[in-house]
């Protein structure tokens, strides 16, 4: 997406990936193991040139989303969100998110990247749906999507997926709540 975005969060600022956020330290995120079984591209990402040309791949695209998320406080780089497609069109957006720095795992980084997000989508795209594929035996994840309040849901635009989750944005949560029960 050409257009420039910044989004500021409490703790966090999102901005446009750019390809000299591919760093050494960006590569060695693709290498866990948690994340060659969630992240589609880091199976294919053997190297920095890979993940370079990934990314050019991605930015330069109408619609694509692919932010990057820093530390407000340090400006350190831990992970990225992308959606793709944006379709304003039809009011929807497919997402995927990483948090590649282990340390920020776990702490509520992603339902505060994924509200920030969402809502500059809903009133700058006319997004009013998020979709996401995600592993059925990824805990972590599932847990930290119905936060903020994505729900398990059958969808055309994510075909042949067999968990896919859905967040209706006119019914958004602006808090976090605790709907991990029942995992």
């Amino acid at each position: 997406m050409d257009r420039l975005v910044k989004i500021v969060t409490e703790r966090f600022i999102l901005r446009n990936l750019t390809e000299k956020d591919v760093t050494e330290r960006y590569l060695s995120w693709l290498d866990d193991t948690k994340v060659k079984k969630n992240i589609t591209a880091a199976i294919k990402t053997k190297n920095l040139s890979d993940l370079k040309q990934y990314v050019r791949d991605k930015i330069g695209n109408d619609d694509i989303l692919f932010l990057s998320i820093f530390e407000k406080t340090s400006g350190l780089h831990i992970g990225n969100i992308k959606y793709e497609p944006v379709n304003s069109e039809l009011g929807y957006a497919i997402m995927g998110i990483l948090i590649g720095d282990l340390s920020y795992q776990g702490k509520g980084v992603a339902s505060e990247v994924i509200i920030a997000s969402a809502n500059w989508l809903k009133y700058n795209m006319k997004i009013k749906t998020i979709l996401l594929g995600v592993s059925i035996n990824n805990d972590m994840a599932i847990c930290a999507y119905r936060k903020v309040g994505f729900v398990f849901s059958k969808t055309e635009f994510i075909p042949n997926h067999p968990s896919t989750m859905v967040l209706d944005l006119l019914n958004l949560r602006q808090t976090f709540q605790d709907n991990c029960q029942n995992l």
